[in-house]
């Protein structure tokens, strides 16, 4: 199994770690969270094609009033892979509050899963609001967060008539990080009048502790009338606008004890593991590939930090480059990094590679926590060179070999036709090889980071340079030495600096080496002599490097040892 099998195989375990695998019948909502008159909507799907038949859908009846069923039928075929299912789409409105189950359904001898919902009481504002046709709602679901915490950011506009054009102002909020989670429409009744609700939803990561404002936006729209002007073409009708709540929400700064390289404020953490073969039976000098995902709710994969590489005299670890990647996952988004390493046994024998944790902050129960991967035993063979060296002595010890010194002599000095022939065809190749290494432009990691500017490795180069700049506006010194830290390991993630020296010396600049030296007078001496840190020169040579990141992974890649051992 190659790389790229292993990180697609990794990609769709961590998508699909909240469903059942293999299953025929399967149930899902689009929100587990309503008001009371909400509607929401059942996708129940069964893999396979049905002309006829349906599951029982009675015992939705119990707790919800079913408003419309639509059943749906695809088949596809594409790179040499079938896929057939059958979905039967509902619009359901639950008939009381509280926890409310879906039930398990029955078809075929297959039976769905079950999905709760809580079902809240309509607020007060919203009933009061119920008087309007036209109406916004804003919504935050913390009002304070730490700094880089996940803020998740609603709003919502409510019509009882009929809308067409709808838009919305784009959100720009200083010193924060955004990624839309998505949106979705939705019907519900207030004081007896039938709402459209649009719903859009924003994940914000401040990245500077105070008070952080989220300015209102505005919805744009015609309300339309229906009638038609002018020869049959429709009148668009009157323009509204309707503008969103402004917000102001704590931000608070990371709590003293903990460092900046363990701060990743989630939910919830998880590792996950791939190995390539099975370890009961490595070989010396043949390398076994180990891919490691790191998944973390409410955030980026460019705010995972990386796994802490640990050396041994047992084996050699050469890591790719980290694999970055985000998704929504109901209300919160679910970052997840992966890093690949290749890693070749040195001895033969019993081989342990060491547990693997990663610390983090439970924004849940307010504390650190530890995600942990088990140390694992590797059982290693030796080599097939050293295997075949050892039989030989053996054999030698017991039968010598008689070899006639005359003709190995006569064969060295009068060489056959035909091995002359495999030394000319041998110099041929090796010059063919030589010419296309010469033209060749790039090659490698090098050449994949400059080929495509956009991978996640270079976007979140990006992200970790915007977090630098926004500290320094804020001439935050400690937070932008903390930021510079940040950046300097997503650059040098084999190799990841713990202070700043460490990271002049990565990096081998002379002028970034001075402005280190002078930034850290400041913080930890207070050197107030004439000799001060010029941010604006600090800022510019960092850009640099992170444009000519690639040439640094580049060399990076030629300073790696031997992949087989001697």
């Amino acid at each position: 199994m190659n790389l790229s099998m292993i990180k697609n195989l990794l990609a769709v375990l961590l998508l699909t770690v909240s469903t059942l695998g293999w299953a025929k019948l399967t149930a899902t909502v689009d929100r587990t969270v309503i008001d009371n008159n909400e509607t929401l909507q059942l996708v129940i799907r069964y893999d396979g094609q049905v002309m006829s038949a349906q599951p029982d859908f009675s015992p939705l009846e119990k707790d919800f009033e079913v408003l419309s069923n639509n059943r749906q039928q695809q088949y596809s075929w594409a790179n040499g892979r079938s896929e057939s299912y059958t979905d039967w789409t509902m619009v359901l409105m639950p008939k009381r509050t509280g926890l409310v189950l879906i039930p398990s359904l029955n078809f075929k001898k297959d039976v769905s899963n079950a999905v709760e919902i809580r079902v809240r009481s309509a607020s007060s504002v919203t009933a009061g609001a119920g008087k309007q046709p036209i109406y916004t709602e804003t919504l935050v679901d913390k009002d304070n967060v730490y700094i880089q915490q996940q803020l998740v950011l609603t709003h919502r506009l409510y019509t009882s008539v009929q809308l067409t054009d709808l838009s919305l102002s784009d959100l720009n909020v200083p010193d924060v990080i955004m990624q839309k989670i998505g949106d979705s429409q939705f019907q519900k009744i207030i004081n007896g009048r039938n709402y459209l609700i649009i719903e859009i939803k924003y994940a914000l990561f401040p990245q500077v502790a105070g008070k952080l404002t989220i300015p209102a936006l505005r919805f744009g729209a015609y309300e339309s009338n229906g009638r038609s002007q002018f020869g049959g073409f429709t009148n668009r009708g009157t323009r509204i606008f309707r503008s969103t709540e402004r917000k102001t929400v704590d931000v608070m700064v990371r709590p003293a004890h903990i460092a900046a390289d363990q701060w990743m404020p989630s939910s919830e953490v998880q590792l996950a593991e791939q190995w390539s073969t099975d370890l009961s039976n490595l070989t010396v000098g043949e390398p076994v590939t180990r891919a490691i995902a790191i998944s973390a709710a409410g955030l980026t994969g460019a705010q995972i930090t990386p796994i802490p590489m640990i050396e041994s005299d047992d084996y050699k670890i050469y890591p790719d480059q980290p694999q970055l990647q985000e998704q929504a996952k109901g209300s919160t988004i679910l970052g997840t990094r992966t890093e690949t390493l290749a890693i070749v046994p040195s001895r033969a024998g019993e081989i342990t590679f060491p547990e693997i944790k990663v610390r983090w902050w439970d924004t849940v129960n307010q504390r650190m926590q530890t995600a942990s991967l088990a140390a694992k035993t590797a059982q290693v063979r030796p080599g097939t060179a050293i295997a075949n060296n050892s039989a030989g002595i053996q054999q030698s010890s017991i039968q010598p070999l008689n070899i006639d010194t005359q003709e190995v002599n006569d064969k060295e000095v009068e060489p056959t036709l035909l091995i002359k022939l495999s030394l000319v065809l041998n110099a041929l190749l090796i010059a063919t090889v030589a010419m296309l290494l010469l033209k060749r432009p790039k090659t490698g990691l090098a050449a994949r980071a400059s080929a495509d500017p956009s991978t996640p490795a270079l976007l979140s180069l990006k992200q970790k340079f915007k977090a630098i700049q926004i500290q320094a506006n804020k001439n935050n010194l400690m937070g932008m030495r903390d930021a510079i830290l940040d950046w300097g390991r997503q650059l040098f993630a084999e190799t990841p600096p713990t202070t700043l020296k460490d990271l002049s010396l990565l990096l081998a600049d002379m002028e970034l080496q001075q402005q280190f030296m002078q930034l850290d007078r400041q913080l930890y001496k207070g050197d107030a002599s004439n000799d001060q840190l010029d941010i604006r020169l600090l800022l510019e040579r960092l850009k640099q490097q992170s444009s000519f990141s690639r040439k640094s992974t580049a060399k990076r890649g030629q300073e790696l040892q031997s992949l087989y051992p001697e």
